[in-house]
């Protein structure tokens, strides 16, 4: 049988009479298990996780490292075996209840590391390689399936032995990067089918889980998971195609804000792009081969789509290499390379999300020192506008759209605001952080304070709100007292707003939030609309 020609081979690969692992046996068993699906993810990963728990350290290491190769070569079946109680228990069985007096674990790893929030001062007396290796890959499956998962919501055990491990006293060491990129690849660009496909393997592979467990509540997830399968569930059908284009868009994005970095390189700050920057390159050069084959595949609905965004691709990335050359002086555009003479003294911005009348025309006065910023962001999507931002003393506009940006703006300026207040609304409220908008209105002048709150464990930097208004009504922005929100702060950043609305249409605002946390940029977008009072 072919299930016990698995057991054979994880016992040929866990030999503990073997020094080293067998790389050969150990990619069989990956295809094996590839091949076959149905039980051989689960029966692989329980039988691993008892040889990763045994007293003798040769087979134990084997098992570990054969578990690793799993992990990174059969995908969601096996993610999702790993993930569960049983498995993470059986795993740590051997462990103290409290790490041992003194250990400390070592990874063995001085270059490259992950940085994930979790440096330790450690003074090494010893370590002990089973448990070690062991906690590697916990840590390791926490952060690549965890937390960076596109099915992350199924792998919440993991997190839940992390932090019980962490909170006995475990230390964990510091991951490689390349680790993480070998268990959770880039995104690539996918089509359609490709998409359908993955989810319905991943789909198939948990319906079978549930069912496997059979609790009242895994049986009523898995009657929703076959209706949906089953296209009976209409309204959790997955569009394919539009998710296909708007992965096309995000690609779009990318590339443009790319092409915004490397157009503002000067020749006299040298060329050194930012670790987002770089995968930004990373993302583009990715997304450049994928695009050139489904192009090469023959006619598509979306083939012009295809080719506009191969053209794009092609011209960000022969920028970024005549950077790395030393050639600062050669100009692209989205539909080629242009002279130096033709370039426009303000270069086309990205398109912006933020837009509320698509189809209106408005005047522009867009000041130069805002190129390639928020600001124009925002503009470009309302083809010309009359910009009015803290910084800028240009003319109040009435009835033209007004956006701010406030990364050009300096803190602590504004006097707090004063006064009765109205109506509070709640703008924005996620991953931490809290917007609220108290509203005192005065005829069709509505004074609005922003109040910022961050509930979070990390302080927000660079906090910056842009917001978009439709042509009938005049906004103007204040400067934020900060642009950080310290953590575990309730409303200590403020800002004044006045949007001045003559019409009885209900005020509608578009936002964008951005700011930085633990180095990671961050982005909030959404609508209000509301009825004036």
């Amino acid at each position: 049988m072919m299930a016990n020609r698995l057991e054979t081979l994880i016992e040929i690969a866990c030999n503990p009479k073997r020094t080293k692992a067998d790389q050969s046996t150990n990619i069989a068993i990956c295809q094996l298990i590839n091949e076959k699906e149905g039980i051989y993810p689960r029966k692989a990963a329980m039988l691993l996780a008892g040889f990763a728990a045994s007293s003798q350290p040769n087979r134990a290491l084997l098992a570990l490292d054969l578990l690793d190769t799993c992990a990174k070569q059969c995908g969601y079946p096996f993610h999702l075996q790993i993930a569960t109680k049983e498995f993470l228990n059986k795993i740590v069985s051997k462990f103290p209840e409290r790490p041992p007096p003194g250990y400390s674990p070592s990874s063995h790893q001085e270059n490259n590391q992950w940085n994930h929030f979790d440096n330790f001062v450690q003074s090494v007396t010893f370590s002990v390689p089973i448990m070690d290796r062991t906690l590697y890959l916990i840590k390791e499956w926490k952060v690549g399936l965890a937390d960076m998962s596109r099915f992350k919501q199924d792998f919440s055990m993991i997190k839940e032995m992390y932090r019980l491990l962490r909170y006995k006293g475990y230390r964990f060491p510091e991951i490689r990067e390349e680790s993480i990129r070998a268990l959770v690849p880039p995104e690539e660009l996918r089509t359609a089918d490709e998409l359908e496909e993955e989810d319905r393997l991943a789909r198939s592979a948990k319906l079978q889980e549930l069912i496997r467990r059979g609790t009242p509540q895994d049986l009523v997830e898995a009657h929703n998971l076959i209706q949906i399968m089953t296209g009976y569930d209409k309204r959790h059908q997955t569009d394919y195609k539009q998710k296909f284009a708007d992965e096309i868009n995000a690609i779009q994005e990318q590339a443009m804000s790319l092409f915004e970095i490397l157009n503002a390189v000067q020749p006299n700050q040298g060329f050194q792009l930012s670790t987002p920057a770089k995968n930004l390159v990373q993302a583009c050069t990715l997304a450049q081969a994928r695009v050139s084959k489904f192009i090469q595949n023959g006619d598509r609905e979306d083939s012009d789509d295809l080719l506009a965004l191969n053209d794009l691709l092609n011209n960000v990335l022969a920028k970024y290499t005549d950077l790395k050359q030393g050639l600062y002086n050669t100009h692209y555009g989205i539909h080629g390379r242009i002279k130096e003479s033709d370039i426009p003294t303000e270069q086309q911005p990205p398109i912006s999300l933020i837009d509320l009348d698509d189809d209106d025309e408005c005047t522009t006065e867009a000041p130069p020192e805002y190129t390639f910023s928020h600001v124009n962001d925002l503009a470009d999507i309302f083809e010309k506008t009359n910009i009015v931002s803290p910084s800028s003393n240009s003319p109040k506009s009435f009835g033209s759209p007004v956006v701010s940006d406030l990364t050009q703006s300096t803190p602590g300026t504004e006097p707090k605001p004063t006064g009765t207040s109205g109506e509070q609304i709640v703008l924005v409220n996620k991953n931490g952080l809290c917007i609220v908008l108290e509203i005192t209105q005065v005829g069709s002048l509505l004074s609005i304070n922003a109040l910022y709150s961050n509930r979070s464990n990390a302080p927000m930097t660079r906090m910056t709100l842009s917001l978009a208004t439709p042509k009938s009504v005049e906004l103007n922005m204040g400067f934020q007292s900060s642009q950080t929100v310290p953590p575990k702060s309730e409303n200590q950043v403020y800002q004044t707003i006045q949007v001045k609305n003559t019409t009885k249409d209900s005020l509608r605002l578009r936002y964008k939030a951005t700011y930085e946390q633990s180095g990671v940029e961050m982005e909030l977008s959404g609508e209000y609309s509301a009825y004036n009072k």
